[in-house]
């Protein structure tokens, strides 16, 4: 994907990029993550920008499956804050049934029409990370770019999201399944995730993680009200992460 969207652009060779497009890639994907992408050259490695892809859409398949309501921010965090309450108050069964009720009955839209909205906000998401890494085409033109080669398999990264989004909302009442991201400049801990770009050695001390490409999953337990050992923790799954060696052998 990263590599034929490089294919189809002119990148510059050097000089100022697109401040509007490097601060929503900050804001976006972190500082550090954004720092390489403007700083080092992708035509003939584009590594880096299908890393950053990727992790949009990581972000947005976290934000899909956790979420109890697409249609809300609001009630998003009326349902977040009350489950919470529930949650620390009430033991396992009784806090699983009352969040599998809600997601049941929370209002909703039409999967399509979720689609219709999602695509061109990943599309321009893209197009800024293009922008921040030296395109030098313009942002409708890219972003116009992105969602014809993209809208089926967002399609279809969204669908996948729904069912595991219901999986572990609504049927899972047993314990809490919660999918795990690591934020840009963490450094590394393999405790707790997954270099997706290990070659050889392992990752020395102090590297640091430049974003999330593979979600991981957590499972919580309520096992009593009160008193010691109230949560059971345990890690499923670890986020796989790109770390900041990657852009070690590209030029820049």
């Amino acid at each position: 994907m990263a590599e034929s969207m490089v294919d189809a652009f002119p990148f510059q060779l050097g000089g100022l990029r697109d401040e509007n497009a490097c601060e929503d890639v900050r804001r976006s994907l972190g500082p550090l993550l954004a720092r390489y992408l403007a700083t080092k050259k992708h035509k003939n490695d584009p590594l880096l920008i299908q890393i950053a892809f990727q992790t949009s859409f990581v972000q947005i398949l976290k934000y899909v499956i956790g979420s109890w309501s697409l249609s809300s921010d609001d009630a998003n965090d009326i349902y977040t804050n009350t489950y919470e309450r529930i949650r620390t108050g009430e033991v396992q069964a009784v806090s699983g049934r009352w969040r599998a009720l809600a997601i049941a009955y929370a209002p909703s839209h039409d999967e399509s029409e979720l689609i219709a909205q999602i695509t061109p906000h990943l599309a321009g998401r893209f197009a800024n990370i293009m922008l921040a890494a030296g395109c030098s085409a313009s942002l409708d033109v890219i972003a116009a770019s992105a969602e014809n080669k993209m809208s089926d398999r967002i399609a279809l990264l969204f669908n996948l999201a729904t069912k595991l989004k219901k999986i572990v909302m609504e049927e899972i009442t047993s314990a809490d399944l919660t999918t795990i991201a690591i934020s840009g400049g963490v450094v590394y801990s393999a405790e707790e995730m997954e270099d997706a770009y290990i070659d050889g050695d392992p990752a020395t001390g102090g590297v640091r993680a430049l974003c999330t490409t593979d979600l991981g999953l957590k499972r919580i337990t309520r096992l009593a009200t009160s008193g010691g050992g109230q949560w059971d923790v345990k890690m499923l799954i670890k986020p796989k992460v790109a770390l900041e060696t990657v852009v070690n052998s590209m030029d820049e």
